[in-house]
């Protein structure tokens, strides 16, 4: 994805990263609580308790705030993926795994930046908006592509009992993906479930799914 514009402060100093991550942070609470539409510049300066002038020497607009939020959610999501495949080895029932528990655990304890991702980025402008459904295919092909190692390696088996052949890879990576990034609507940490137990879960629910052992 692009970069966001740095900008300096009135007074020549560099824009802090405090500050930036602050504008960023009550930005996606309120296009959480009031969608982007209804969220103007003034609601964010005042969640912030600072000027407009101020927001507008580390982004040039709101949907530059905006773009700045899913460019920051995707980034770390892709990366805690990749993290999650090293962890998993080469075996592709572990990498699986530990892909569910990361895409779980990113949209339960990052679950305003990650509902915000999926709902928002119609209103960025159309080169912003293609980057952001680029980065959503690259996560979807790293689900697809452990499904077919596990498919190639016997580990998984995706039967469907009106066809002769396995089940769609697509489909499948499409459905996991779903199970793990709509936890963000409902998961409430005060309800008697952690957010790890439920990426666990998840993990032992999808091997399941795909036809694989449980983890060992």
């Amino acid at each position: 994805m692009g970069t966001t514009r740095s900008r300096k402060t009135t007074d020549g100093a560099p824009a802090t990263a405090s500050m930036s991550r602050r504008i960023l942070d009550e930005a996606a609470r309120l296009f959480y609580e009031d969608g982007f539409p209804a969220t103007s510049v003034r609601k964010i300066t005042a969640a912030c308790g600072v000027t407009a002038g101020s927001l507008y020497n580390h982004y040039g607009s709101k949907e530059e705030v905006l773009y700045a939020i899913l460019k920051r959610a995707h980034e770390d999501s892709e990366r805690t993926l990749e993290e999650g495949l090293l962890r998993g080895g080469d075996r592709a029932d572990r990498q699986l795994a530990e892909l569910v528990r990361e895409l779980t655990l990113f949209h339960t304890e990052r679950r305003i930046e990650g509902l915000v991702a999926r709902t928002e980025w119609r209103h960025l402008p159309p080169e912003q908006a293609k980057e952001v459904l680029d980065a959503q295919q690259r996560v979807r092909r790293i689900f697809e592509r452990t499904l077919e190692r596990g498919l190639n390696a016997g580990r998984f088996h995706l039967s469907d009992p009106r066809s002769p052949g396995p089940a769609r890879v697509d489909v499948a990576a499409k459905a996991i993906l779903d199970m793990c990034i709509n936890a963000g609507q409902w998961f409430r940490p005060d309800r008697g479930l952690s957010a790890r137990e439920l990426a666990d879960q998840y993990a032992f629910l999808v091997l399941q799914l795909v036809g694989a052992g449980p983890e060992d």
